[in-house]
């Protein structure tokens, strides 16, 4: 059966629900853009697996904070070559994008769209959450919903991908050192760093599933392995503002326990 999903949050609108049922089955048109590829020849690039994955961003707010490009570095290298990934960027200016192709080292192929022909010729949703496809070989929609803002999203992608169903995790409980990081010494244009403690006090081990930031001048990193009962793992953040402001921003931390995720702030001013 052909599946469309959105997020495992409770309380889906008649909006969600309408934009599922208008987009699951339908085929996307793809507009002829060459792809550009950082570390490759962007000609050697050809779609051969079953399964796609289509991304669209377009060019407004903040570029790092809408592309997301450590989160796909990470689901890329989780799938494998299971999958294509297909990066359609609508930028503000090529060279932002390039900037932020560099600073990642995204090394996967990017379609950059200046004319924005993908969102126009197939007229896709305005809501970002609703950007983001799983297509068959033959780009029919199968899913819909970007995994990088969700990470059951992407446990749903990978069912179907693979043809297993996701294992569930047995639940434990943590405890946060602190859950609210003060840096006084914030600049622009300046790294800083934040370290988050994360104690697992449950009987099962802790798995971070995925960290997600609420801005892309926040990155973070944390160990990919499983945490013993009583043991603790560190989240780690990498702070580069972009402006002078109040700073505060939030890190969310995707795991198995009953809540699914712990919140952690980052708070500060960007005085110069």
């Amino acid at each position: 059966a052909v599946l469309g999903i959105m997020s495992c949050q409770s309380g889906k609108t008649r909006k969600t629900m309408q934009i599922i049922r208008e987009w699951t089955g339908k085929t996307i048109v793809f507009p002829d853009i060459k792809p550009f590829c950082l570390s490759a020849n962007d000609s050697l690039f050809i779609p051969s697996n079953q399964y796609k994955i289509l991304f669209y961003s377009d060019s407004l707010g903040c570029t790092q904070c809408s592309l997301r490009l450590l989160e796909w570095k990470s689901h890329i290298e989780d799938i494998g070559s299971k999958a294509d990934f297909l990066f359609y960027i609508h930028p503000k200016t090529e060279r932002t994008l390039l900037l932020d192709l560099k600073s990642t080292k995204f090394n996967y192929p990017v379609f950059i769209d200046t004319a924005n022909l993908l969102y126009n010729t197939n007229k896709l949703p305005d809501n970002p959450m609703f950007q983001c496809f799983l297509l068959d070989q033959n780009n029919k929609i199968l899913a819909i919903g970007n995994p990088t803002r969700n990470p059951h999203i992407w446990e749903l992608y990978k069912e179907i991908i693979t043809g297993k169903p996701a294992e569930q995790q047995p639940l434990t409980t943590i405890e946060a050192e602190q859950t609210e990081i003060v840096i006084k010494d914030l600049q622009t244009g300046k790294t800083s760093e934040a370290v988050f403690r994360l104690k697992n006090t449950g009987g099962n081990p802790l798995a971070v599933i995925m960290v997600e930031s609420s801005c892309g001048c926040t990155v973070p990193e944390w160990e990919k392995e499983p945490v013993a009962a009583g043991k603790t793992t560190e989240i780690k953040v990498k702070i580069r503002p972009e402006k002078r402001e109040f700073f505060h921003k939030t890190v969310t931390v995707h795991c198995n326990t009953e809540g699914g995720r712990i919140v952690l702030n980052i708070k500060g001013s960007v005085e110069k």
